[in-house]
């Protein structure tokens, strides 16, 4: 079994620095041969739940920082977000109720369906006015060398 590779990346509470974060994920994808589909839902995840808060965590002051972190085992990708905004855990969330059509669609709610949907396991906790989601995206379609 080979050993766990960890690294983080802090980013301001802005939109533009998605970008950042698609390039470092990137670079660690390619660095732990990832498998597509895995990237895909670590991709997905990450997006969601930074947007969300950028959106809602601190909208009011762009300088505040969001921790993301990531550990590759060899069975999964674990992803924690760290904020220091409001006590929020998306987790507690209402389920989303599915429309028959788009005129019956709301916008929202989906972020955190697609969060629940993509990950393998997922948890919330509030340490020390730090709002802490960690989810883990089990490897798919990886070489059974690379997942032992």
């Amino acid at each position: 079994m080979s050993p766990e590779t960890h690294d983080t990346l802090v980013i301001e509470s802005r939109l533009a620095e998605l970008g950042r974060v698609e390039r470092w994920l990137a670079g660690l994808f390619q660095d732990w041969k990832v498998p597509p589909e895995t990237q895909f839902a670590v991709d997905l995840v990450i997006n969601e739940a930074v947007t969300n808060v950028i959106g809602y965590a601190h909208p009011e002051d762009p300088t505040r920082e969001t921790l993301i972190s990531l550990t590759d085992r060899p069975d999964a990708i674990l992803v924690e977000i760290i904020d220091t905004g409001a006590a929020f855990n998306p987790l507690d969330a209402p389920e989303m109720i599915a429309s028959r059509d788009l005129d019956e669609a709301s916008i929202g709610g989906r972020g955190i369906h697609l969060i629940k949907s993509f990950s393998d396991d997922y948890s919330y906790s509030r340490v020390s006015g730090q709002n802490r989601l960690t989810l883990a995206i089990h490897k798919k379609g990886c070489p059974l060398s690379h997942c032992l």
